[in-house]
């Protein structure tokens, strides 16, 4: 079944064309409720093997995909703000180029979004995996009401943004794409808050990630820190926080990213994740 709203993913030189087949599938192929527009970034010069992927789907879905071809890489922030230029509907998804969506990932959040006119965003659950994604190894959990999800603001991101559809009027409220941070999906919601979204998450797992890379290690840099704390100033200052609040999530924010890696190891298996024991969870 088709519904009127739009999918935006963005990908780049270093993606694998095998992850990208595989992820535009589980968006145009296997849902059971598919948008009536795709739109692709191409976030500077590929190679061939990804552009036969992006061509093949071209040809697949020629009034559904539409690509984005920029001519520099610009990083994926500004990247999602030349493609939401190009969304044509109301609702949007976002989705990543290597992960897969459940599913039933959309008709889930397309009807919370059709029945509840008051919410503007709604996201979900995250598995994460390394190769295989039927081997699960563990699930970020995040609150479901929009209450708890911006208490979670103060500490770390409370949406998983691979997960989310929105009203586009929202992130159009909120100033777009595009900021220059490392921290641009927090900032992009913290933004959306200020001005007035509300949010929800599906309590059940919507889309699987792909983990690796060094994740850990990418999490051990003092830009997140910088960005992060002008944030939690711009939320203050626009009423979210006190100030008491914003030097303790400043606090917490710099105590994290210096601490050694093996010890955030350790907090991401036993705290900042749920550990997944069987071969796969979805609900």
């Amino acid at each position: 079944m088709v519904k009127e709203f739009s999918v935006l993913m963005t990908t780049y030189r270093g993606e694998k064309p095998q992850f990208l087949d595989a992820s535009l599938n589980s968006v145009l192929v296997d849902q059971t409720v598919t948008p009536d527009q795709m739109v692709l970034v191409v976030d500077g010069p590929i190679p061939d093997e990804l552009n036969d992927v992006i061509a093949g789907y071209k040809e697949k879905f020629p009034e559904i995909m539409e690509i984005v071809y920029l001519p520099e890489n610009l990083g994926q922030s500004k990247a999602s703000a030349k493609g939401l230029e190009y969304i044509k509907n109301d609702i949007f998804a976002r989705m990543d180029s290597d992960d897969l969506c459940l599913s039933d990932r959309f008709e889930q959040e397309y009807r919370i979004l059709e029945e509840n006119p008051d919410i503007f965003v709604v996201g979900g659950w995250i598995a994460e995996f390394d190769d295989d994604p039927e081997i699960v190894s563990t699930v970020r959990e995040v609150p479901e009401l929009h209450e708890d999800i911006v208490k979670m603001f103060r500490k770390r991101m409370p949406l998983n943004n691979v997960t989310v559809m929105m009203r586009k009027q929202a992130i159009i409220d909120a100033g777009g794409y595009g900021r220059d941070t490392v921290n641009e999906d927090y900032s992009a919601y913290a933004h959306m808050w200020v001005s007035g979204a509300k949010f929800y998450n599906i309590q059940k797992i919507l889309v699987k990630v792909r983990v690796g890379n060094d994740m850990v290690g990418r999490r051990h840099d003092m830009r997140i820190y910088r960005d992060w704390k002008k944030d939690q100033k711009y939320l203050r200052q626009n009423g979210k926080h006190s100030r008491l609040t914003e030097a303790m999530s400043n606090f917490r924010c710099f105590c994290f990213i210096i601490m050694p890696k093996w010890v955030k190891k350790i907090l991401y298996k036993t705290v900042l994740r749920k550990k997944i024991k069987s071969k796969d969870k979805q609900d």
